[in-house]
């Protein structure tokens, strides 16, 4: 299989049927009821302006409208508006990262990551031929120390740094300041580059200050909208250390690769952060996910659940000698999609006794119970089975 096929064919779950009902194995906000209505006002606006013309041709590094609602958005987690000449607008987090790992890890060297990280970066960095290896986590993430000894075992091979410090996925854990910034000086002391997704930093009302706060000169901070307001909404802002550098990076890949944001969607991102719309969509997901999160307590109320306020991806412990591949298995004969926990390990596919529901994917409430319903009963059904097996 080539590299791109396996990007194309990477996700939680491979061996999807036709029966499949409910998906909880993706990771997306809950629709909100916003949605419709707003994008039927901003059609609206933009039969005002020259349409035609705003969306003839791709927006590359996004225009300075593009890049001043940009810098409005990211103040929110960055304590101020940074430079709008030093934002890229990318085709999403997934285009960034591409970018920069092809300038700055590139093939035969590695990249650092958590010890559960991004589904998505075993394929990436497949296709580039980065090696990944991962950081001992805790509950609030990425270890100093650890992530200090691997720079010393690993030289200068290890180029860079990629980590989610806010609603971390696949667990939720979110760093402390103080760990932010033990973190960030472990960087700075190892030249390392830090590729920083806070892809989910704008859901909890408050957050520690980003990476991006604590080692500026070296931290490419990332904050994708499709996690936040609505998955239709492929496109990230990408705020570079400087604003040579953020030319140099990007610019190339004009023609070579596709991380260029679609013209609409920039356009219709751009509109909803100045009429405030954005915020609108923000709450009303903020409060449907804990809506649901209340019936996630009820629906699995033997379980033990431990999941922040504001954040629609739960981390989940199955019963002891139950792997999660055939959890997974036995869930999907009843037409369930979960995200096992192999799906998250930078170098292996093995799955941990664990596994990742999004409960943000369901379309309303009651399938969201139906499906949390049938987790329950399938591990009342494997539980036992386990147990027999070791007595016998």
């Amino acid at each position: 299989m080539s590299g791109l096929s396996k990007v194309a064919n990477s996700g939680a779950s491979s061996s999807v049927t036709s029966a499949i009902s409910i998906d909880f194995a993706r990771n997306f906000p809950p629709p909100s009821p916003l949605i419709g209505d707003r994008l039927a006002l901003a059609f609206d606006e933009l039969e005002g302006i020259d349409i035609a013309g705003a969306i003839r041709f791709p927006r590359f590094t996004g225009t300075a409208r593009d890049r001043a609602a940009a810098a409005g958005w990211v103040a929110r987690r960055l304590g101020g508006a940074p430079d709008p000449d030093r934002i890229v607008i990318s085709n999403g987090t997934q285009s960034t990262l591409l970018m920069l790992l092809a300038s700055f890890v590139q093939p035969g060297n590695i990249l650092l990551t958590e010890e559960l990280t991004y589904a998505a970066m075993k394929p990436i960095s497949s296709l580039l031929g980065i090696k990944l290896v991962p950081i001992k986590m805790d509950d609030e993430g990425i270890i100093p120390d650890a992530l200090g000894d691997a720079c010393i075992r690993l030289r200068s091979e290890a180029r860079a740094l990629y980590c989610m410090p806010t609603l971390h996925n696949p667990t939720a854990a979110t760093m402390s300041a103080e760990r932010r910034a033990a973190v960030a000086e472990v960087a700075r002391r190892n030249n390392l580059w830090i590729f920083e997704d806070d892809i989910y930093g704008v859901l909890p009302e408050t957050a520690p200050p980003p990476l991006q706060t604590f080692a500026p000169e070296r931290t490419w901070y990332i904050l994708g909208l499709s996690k936040s307001l609505a998955a239709q909404l492929r496109i990230a802002y990408t705020v570079a250390p400087s604003e040579t550098i953020a030319r140099e990076v990007f610019w190339p890949g004009v023609k070579t690769t596709n991380w260029m944001v679609a013209p609409l969607i920039a356009e219709i991102a751009t509109l909803w952060i100045e009429q405030d719309t954005a915020e609108a969509i923000l709450e009303s997901v903020r409060a449907d996910t804990n809506a649901r999160q209340e019936i996630l307590q009820s629906s699995l109320a033997s379980w033990a659940i431990s999941v922040p306020p504001f954040c629609y991806h739960v981390w989940l412990d199955l019963p002891p000698g139950c792997s999660a591949k055939d959890f997974e298995h036995a869930a999907r004969t009843k037409g369930v999609l979960i995200a096992p926990g192999g799906s998250f390990s930078p170098t292996s596919d093995e799955s941990a006794a664990r596994f990742r529901i999004g409960i943000g994917v369901p379309s309303d409430h009651q399938t969201l119970r139906t499906g949390l319903d049938i987790l329950n009963d399938t591990r009342n059904e494997v539980a036992p089975s386990y147990t027999k097996a070791r007595k016998g």
